[in-house]
Formats: structure tokens, C-alpha cells, sequence
């Protein structure tokens, strides 16, 4: 009885306040973790450059048109939540790039555009293109899916094989779509096998 008495009678304001310590030391590491990740993205930034005026308005062109091809979310995130830098950060510097024409940090929201992105690039539309992929990485897609999402989406966004197959970016493009996505391109009924394409005269024939 006197065991029972004992328990019955511990103070509330025991466990009150070891519920408080907890939760102070939740905020005491979630704080430490914000500053951190602070300082790390703050790193990126001081260890770039910013675009030039004249890349800004590029940039501004292709999201509009990305909005206007009803890629809405893509240009939310590149306009309101993505910082643009022309120049790698120390991080990016790490690793070795082919053929770049951006680079994303995830989940930081920078994207690195290299000189290919203002210069190989032919216009607004292939420039779209390219920021509709690196949109893919900020929503926390790897390089396969980022891909195929841009090369599905080609036609969308007015990146035919008619309206720009021969310049140096669609050919590129395609070749690191093929090698990245290989599934994409085993349609023999359709033209270049390529299996988001028109399909091949022959195959049109016989079904008429």
C-alpha cells in the first residue's frame, strides 16, 4: 500500500518537465541543422557567380514560354524558388562534366548555367527545354528520370525533330537521352525506334 501511495503521489511537474528538456533538445538540434544547411548553401552562392543582366533575360524568356506550354509548376519553381549562377560553386567543381549545359543542386534550389546553355543553345525553346530537365532534379529526380520527363515532353514544349533536329543541341540531347535511356528507343515500328516518335510509313501502310 505504501509502494502504491509513493507512485500515486509523484509530482506532475516531474514529467512536465523532462517533456520539456526533450523538446528543447529537439529545437537545440533542429536549429544546429538549419545553420548548418544555411552555411552550406550560403558556400554554393559565395563560391559562384551571378548571371549578367543579359543571361537574366534568357533565362526569364524560356520559363515564360515553359508557362505558356503549360509546364506551370516547372516555371513556379524556376522563377519564384531557383537561384541562377553562371559560374561553378565548389561543390560543382568536384566533378567532371561532358556536355553540360546546367547543373542542378539538390535540394538547394541553384542552378549552374554554363556558357553552352547562352551560346549552343539556339533559342528560347531549346533553352526551355534544358531548364525543363534541370526543373526534374529540384523536384528530386535523378538523371534518368529527368530525361526521359524532358524527352516525352519534347513535342510540348515545340522541340520536334522538325523544328530544330539538326541543330548541335537536339543532336546532343538525343545522344544523352539514347544512353540514358535506352527503353526510350526499342520501337522498331516507329521511326529512329524511337518510341515517343511517329511510326514508320511502312507501319502505317499495313494498317491501312
Amino acid at each position: 500500500m505504501e509502494v502504491f501511495n509513493r507512485q500515486k503521489n509523484v509530482n506532475p511537474g516531474t514529467k512536465r518537465s523532462k517533456f520539456m528538456r526533450f523538446v528543447q533538445g529537439v529545437f537545440y538540434y533542429l536549429a544546429v541543422t538549419l545553420c548548418l544547411v544555411s552555411i552550406f548553401h550560403s558556400s554554393l552562392l559565395v563560391t559562384s557567380q551571378p548571371l549578367r543582366a543579359d543571361e537574366s533575360e534568357a533565362v526569364a524568356r524560356a520559363i515564360n514560354l515553359l508557362d505558356a506550354k503549360g509546364f506551370g509548376q516547372e516555371a513556379f519553381l524556376l522563377r519564384r524558388l531557383t537561384v541562377f549562377r553562371n559560374t561553378d560553386s565548389w561543390l560543382n567543381s568536384l566533378t567532371q562534366k561532358e556536355n553540360a549545359y546546367a547543373a542542378a543542386n539538390f535540394p538547394f534550389n541553384i542552378i549552374t548555367l554554363y556558357p553552352d546553355f547562352f551560346t549552343k543553345a539556339q533559342d528560347d525553346t531549346e533553352r526551355a527545354m534544358i531548364l525543363l530537365h534541370e526543373a526534374q532534379h529540384l523536384k528530386g529526380a535523378n538523371e534518368h528520370e529527368a530525361y526521359e520527363f524532358a524527352w516525352r515532353n519534347r513535342e510540348k514544349v515545340g522541340w520536334t525533330i522538325l523544328s530544330h533536329g539538326t541543330t548541335e543541341s537536339y543532336i546532343t540531347i538525343e545522344e544523352l537521352t539514347r544512353e540514358t535511356v535506352p527503353e526510350l528507343f526499342t520501337c522498331a515500328d516507329r521511326m529512329w525506334n524511337d518510341c515517343t516518335g511517329v511510326p514508320k510509313p511502312s507501319t502505317i501502310a499495313r494498317a491501312k
